[in-house]
């Protein structure tokens, strides 16, 4: 575990076979992946914490390579979280709190997209494919919930399904990002942002509410003596 002071906007982390490797990653970014849980709901991180980036080459030696194999995704996010404790001694807790989130409902004009068909028997029975392409989103046969994760992503924001939308649908989505802003100059000025598209092109609606939360508290973490 090393600090990372290059300055650099570059972030990898991968957890792969035997070995964890992270690079320029920032703590926040680690405690993320091994809790599975967005950034907004990791509560209690110190500056420092917040701040500094970290290298980081961990290996696993007590298992062999078909025990390795073997490993679900959950049980190496597990093994990142021991690493957290072991070299950060990070302590944490999980609470429910009433916090400031976002609902997305049905706009007053109805919905704009079209429910899933399934194919006849015999032909492609795939569905449930997302694809993201900078600020494109083409989705074939999703449920409500995917379409959640993604614009919780995109917000930062807890969002609460409210749209009482059952089935499959097939979604298409435009819009600028709002970190890049309308005068970046990076990307298409015309495109509206993720609000405003909603409802423009899918007949969806987000609007701020409050609600329950799940978070991750941080009782207690220390800056690593590098090794």
């Amino acid at each position: 575990v090393k600090v990372n002071n290059t300055g650099s906007g570059s972030i990898h982390i991968s957890i792969r076979d035997d070995t964890l490797q992270a690079t320029n990653a920032p703590l926040g970014s680690l405690i993320e992946v091994a809790f599975d849980i967005r950034r907004d709901q990791v509560l209690g991180l110190p500056h420092w914490a917040q701040v500094d980036h970290y290298d980081i080459i961990a290996k696993v030696v007590d298992m062999d390579t078909q025990q390795l194999r073997g490993l679900s995704g959950d049980q190496r996010k597990t093994m990142l979280q021991h690493l957290l404790e072991q070299r950060f001694h990070l302590q944490t807790h999980v609470e429910t709190r009433t916090l400031p989130l976002l609902e997305l409902s049905v706009a007053k004009e109805g919905i704009k997209f079209t429910e899933w068909q399934k194919p006849p028997d015999g032909q492609d029975q795939s569905k449930g494919s997302m694809n993201v392409n900078n600020e494109e989103l083409t989705a074939t046969g999703v449920q409500m919930e995917s379409l959640i994760r993604f614009l919780s992503f995109i917000t930062h924001m807890p969002v609460v399904d409210k749209t009482g939308l059952k089935g499959a649908y097939n979604l298409h989505l435009k819009w600028q990002r709002e970190e890049e802003g309308q005068s970046s100059g990076l990307h298409d000025q015309a495109l509206p942002s993720i609000y405003a598209a909603l409802p423009e092109q899918l007949g969806l609606k987000l609007e701020s509410g409050k609600g329950p939360v799940k978070v991750l508290v941080v009782d207690h973490i220390e800056q690593p003596i590098e090794n």
